[in-house]
């Protein structure tokens, strides 16, 4: 640590959000809206698929979530049933509320 950053902590001044810090990280994270949230979780998910991944119901292991989406103030899973025996992609709009 060199002197101007003694002196920072010294004086408890800060240079905005350090995003290498968990605790930063997460307190912006707590503080972001739902609607942003969701998105992130979206892209994620998007990242996930393109991988390969697939993120199974745990209640009904043919269902296939793929996106959350955001309805008047309330977030809802949309998740496909699976027809792994034709290895169809055909997404049927299923949903139930988180």
């Amino acid at each position: 640590m060199n002197r101007k950053q003694r002196r920072d902590l010294k004086y408890k001044r800060s240079r905005g959000t350090n995003l290498n810090d968990p605790e930063q990280a997460q307190e912006m994270l707590e503080n972001l809206p739902d609607a942003t949230l969701v998105a992130g979780i979206n892209n994620s998910l998007g990242i996930l698929q393109k991988r390969g991944v697939i993120i199974s119901d745990w209640d009904n292991k043919k269902r296939e979530l793929y996106r959350l989406k955001v309805f008047s103030k309330k977030v809802y899973f949309l998740a496909a049933e699976l027809d792994r025996d034709t290895q169809s992609d055909s997404k049927e709009g299923e949903s139930g509320e988180v």
